[in-house]
């Protein structure tokens, strides 16, 4: 059964129709992978999910019943959740502290901590995210930052879970740890939706990738019946050579040498 269906979603903006008519559906407990070129609107169209953008046409059901979605709240209540690439954690408070707030649970007029630190590490636990519930955010990696983002989707209820570019700035290593807590969502029986275009990834993580060409719906294939190229040719739109032929120099000249170069970016990820 479809935990998420989308009908003829369209969304025009001045000069721009961002979206034409395309459908799009995510079974429960899979792993689908959202394909396309920037600018493609993958990111529009599960904005419209997400209640963050409204349609101009089109219709949304949630488990086969049709709803309608104009805030993250409604779209929070019917289960679904949505991770940013940037992340919105205050550093000074806890992981209990970030994932409850807005939701918090009360004994009495007060708030009850013990109750909400062993409900997070619960759920830390079910879905091995290796992480303590009372460490706070700031001495956290920009990857366990990212499990704190889902787990506040998770401790919503969410059934579904949006990840837009989720490993543009994760390390190769933080990459493959996220991939585990996501087979742990899909054995759970939660949906996944991944907003990509790295074409390794989607064929490493998903069941079935949907491809958006200039925001329109091109069509979805089995990742296993799925390779690069017949990925790359459906983005674009024509046959793409990936074997680019680089001939040896003739006669080099150095005319640069590093040597023993580290950069780290302004999320802390060490890039070289």
């Amino acid at each position: 059964m479809n935990a998420i269906e989308m009908r003829g979603i369209t969304k025009i903006y001045p000069g721009v129709r961002a979206l034409d008519n395309v459908s799009f559906s995510v079974e429960q407990g899979e792993i689908h992978s959202l394909l396309g070129e920037n600018g493609a609107g993958k990111s529009t169209l599960m904005n419209v999910l997400y209640g963050m953008t409204t349609p101009d046409a089109g219709e949304i059901l949630v488990d086969g019943k049709p709803v309608t979605i104009r805030r993250s709240a409604q779209a929070i209540a019917l289960g679904i959740g949505m991770v940013h690439q940037h992340f919105m954690l205050t550093p000074v408070m806890t992981i209990t502290e970030n994932v409850i707030v807005g939701c918090e649970p009360v004994h009495g007029p007060f708030l009850d901590r013990k109750k909400a630190t062993e409900s997070v590490q619960a759920l830390i636990d079910k879905f091995h995210f290796h992480l303590n519930a009372s460490a706070r955010v700031q001495a956290l990696s920009v990857g366990e930052q990212q499990r704190v983002e889902i787990l506040k989707a998770l401790y919503r209820g969410a059934n579904v879970l949006i990840l837009d570019e989720p490993t543009a700035v994760l390390t190769p290593q933080e990459t493959e740890r996220l991939f585990t807590v996501i087979r742990n969502m899909k054995a759970d029986g939660k949906a996944v939706i991944i907003i990509t275009h790295k074409l390794h990834e989607v064929l490493g993580i998903s069941d079935r990738v949907a491809i958006l060409r200039k925001g329109e719906y091109v069509g979805d294939i089995a990742t296993k019946d799925a390779d690069e190229a017949t990925l790359t040719a459906m983005m674009v739109g024509e046959k793409v050579e990936l074997n680019i032929e680089r001939p040896e120099p003739v006669n080099p000249v150095k005319r640069l040498d590093i040597q023993h170069l580290t950069v780290r970016s302004a999320e802390g990820i060490t890039v070289l």
